[in-house]
């Protein structure tokens, strides 16, 4: 805010209040977004650790070859789309 109480910039008051929060004073993050951060953490974590976990056991061209965009690369996505999808399907049942 200036001096005389005018916002520094046009719908800054606005843009607080959407938010649910206030700028500059820690903004508030809304429940849905956060739920769908961490569903998305919580599914590249284990899907990352399950895959980790298998890629001994799958065929060489499966396998993800470190900074190269390959089929293990898919084959890591899918299973973490996979996850997020029950995870998803969970929360939907829960509430």
């Amino acid at each position: 805010m200036l001096a005389a109480g005018v916002p520094i910039a046009p719908g800054f008051g606005a843009m607080a209040w959407r938010s649910g929060g206030r700028l500059g004073k820690g903004l508030m993050v809304k429940r849905p977004t956060m739920k769908n951060f961490l569903d998305a953490l919580v599914a590249v974590l284990a899907g990352n650790a399950i895959y980790f976990l298998l890629m001994p056991h799958l065929p060489a061209v499966a396998r993800h070859a470190l900074f190269k965009e390959d089929w293990g690369l898919l084959v890591d996505f899918l299973i973490c789309a996979a996850i997020f999808a029950a995870v998803k399907c969970t929360r939907r049942r829960e509430g």
